[in-house]
């Protein structure tokens, strides 16, 4: 169909009828293009685009990826995905159509995103492989939903790794050793939280007076803090093995009673916490360097508190209810921080059955 000139102020727009996913035909009109060449591009795409044609473009499959998941996934889920598309794929690929994107698209991508570097420093393993597992969720959903014949992604091997090397973690005695460099009372709480909770940082951010249960001494966990587009959000935690009630050791728990008993003016239902995730990300590596404690990420400081709990004796069940996961997840996660394990079952078997004789 034509598109119209706007003599009013010198602009274009188009007006056009399309076919939806349910098979109606409905009317489309597009205002405020500077050129009629833009007027028509925009018409043609957007045909294509709800006609679930390949010829569409890799930006205007996104667009429809990202309104297919908004009801299906969490919130900060959706924004993670956003990160890693918006900063690592579309910029690349983004005005390419679909039936034009092959294998040797992807492997340049791929070659691309190996070179990339931020701050100096390439790219870890670990996030190369989610930013290429976000581009092959992409395509399947096209395969599946949008009559594209097949995955290129699928032809080549995925760049990066799926786990770290190796797993961080600190001592009881690096844990101490940093902690005395924090001279702010919040943060001191926060990463106290961290290490002996076992909690994830979003857990511990959305923490509100109302959340703590007195004759426990325990936090009740029924929510997590994120930032979304420059917005903080509380929603949901990770998943329904992330809601639970956690016991405290008495020095923490006294801590984070004086702490919030401290804070002026707050209600029941705000947040105890004043900063962000990566405020602190900030001082952890802060207090890190102050103490010459070796450098671990924040969430690290829950892989700490799991390794202590092992070290401590404690099994899988309890480790998983504790800190929110799934005992499969925890053993998945965490079975290389148990030592000997085949031999202290054998060891134990031995003096079962001594026992057993020596009964006889």
């Amino acid at each position: 169909m034509p598109v119209y000139k706007n003599e009013k102020n010198n602009t274009w727009y188009c007006s056009f009828y399309y076919t939806d996913w349910k098979g109606e035909r409905r009317k489309k009109k597009k205002m405020g293009f500077k050129t009629k060449r833009e007027a028509k591009e925009y018409e043609n795409e957007y045909s294509v685009k709800h006609a679930s044609d390949p010829e569409m473009t890799f930006d205007s499959l996104v667009e429809l990826y990202f309104t297919d998941l908004k009801d299906r996934i969490r919130e900060s889920t959706m924004g993670t995905k956003h990160n890693m598309i918006d900063n690592h794929i579309t910029p690349v690929i983004g005005k390419i159509k679909l039936c034009d994107i092959t294998p040797a698209t992807i492997r340049h991508w791929q070659n691309e995103m190996l070179r990339k570097e931020k701050n100096g420093k390439r790219y870890t393993p670990t996030f190369l492989r989610s930013v290429n597992s976000q581009m092959t969720a992409i395509f399947n959903y096209a395969v599946k939903y949008h009559g594209l014949s097949s995955n290129p992604c699928l032809a080549l091997d995925p760049i990066g790794k799926k786990k770290a090397d190796e797993m961080k973690f600190w001592t009881l005695d690096e844990f101490n050793k940093a902690i005395a460099y924090e001279k702010s009372s919040a943060y001191h709480l926060c990463f106290m939280l961290l290490f002996w909770g076992g909690f994830r940082v979003g857990e511990v951010l959305a923490l509100t007076p109302a959340d703590l249960i007195d004759d426990k001494k325990a936090v009740s966990i029924t929510k997590t803090f994120h930032r979304v587009d420059g917005e903080d959000k509380v929603g949901p935690p990770k998943s329904t093995n992330s809601e639970r009630v956690v016991e405290l050791p008495d020095f923490v728990y006294e801590e984070l009673k004086d702490y919030s008993s401290s804070l002026y003016g707050i209600d029941s239902d705000d947040r105890i916490f004043y900063f962000q995730r990566g405020a602190v990300n900030k001082e952890l590596d802060k207090i890190t360097v102050d103490s010459g404690v070796k450098r671990i990420r924040v969430h690290d400081l829950r892989h700490s508190h799991v390794s202590h709990l092992i070290e401590l004796g404690f099994q899988t069940h309890a480790i998983a209810a504790r800190i929110g996961d799934s005992p499969e997840t925890v053993n998945r996660t965490y079975a290389h921080l148990y030592p000997n394990t085949g031999q202290r079952i054998a060891a134990t078997l031995n003096e079962s059955m001594k026992k057993s004789t020596l009964g006889e």
